[in-house]
């Protein structure tokens, strides 16, 4: 596995992946209904594309394929963090949430925090990770649980 920074150009490969996380493993945590409202996410790829290029997004990448990648943005905030199903639980995510950490303690922040699902929860805490709030936004009519998490870094 390798880390390479991310770019507007990968907006397909990344929407695959976000896509494919929330189908195979948000389906863990949700139900039929919340996934399928879920994955409609990005609904439109132009501006999911052009949000590549106002953070800093990282990708794992296994045999020249990207597997996962997650986003700072800003700079003390995890905005996105998403593994194929596939290469779930075999430390790609965990890779690019540790680059994504590095970068944000880089940049001088000393706190950093983040909106998990009930299925990115349990990484987040392995890593240190504690809940400051549990939300339920409602999506297109429909209420999600999530937990929203911050790190002091060192």
């Amino acid at each position: 596995m390798e880390l390479r920074r991310c770019s507007g150009a990968d907006a397909a490969v990344l929407i695959g992946i976000y896509r494919d996380a929330v189908l195979n493993l948000g389906r863990q945590a949700y139900t039929a209904e919340q996934v399928e409202v879920w994955a409609r996410y990005p609904e439109d790829p132009a501006a999911f594309r052009e949000s590549l290029s106002q953070g800093f997004t990282r990708c794992a990448v296994i045999d020249g394929r990207p597997a996962a990648f997650g986003q700072l943005n800003p700079s003390d905030h995890i905005a996105l963090l998403y593994c194929r199903a596939q290469y779930a639980r075999r430390g790609c995510a965990s890779a690019v949430l540790e680059a994504l950490e590095a970068r944000a303690a880089a940049e001088g922040a000393v706190r950093i925090g983040t909106e998990a699902s009930a299925v990115s929860r349990p990484l987040f805490e392995i890593k240190g990770y504690r809940v400051v709030e549990t939300e339920k936004p409602v999506r297109h009519g429909i209420e999600f649980l999530r937990f929203r998490m911050e790190k002091e870094l060192t």
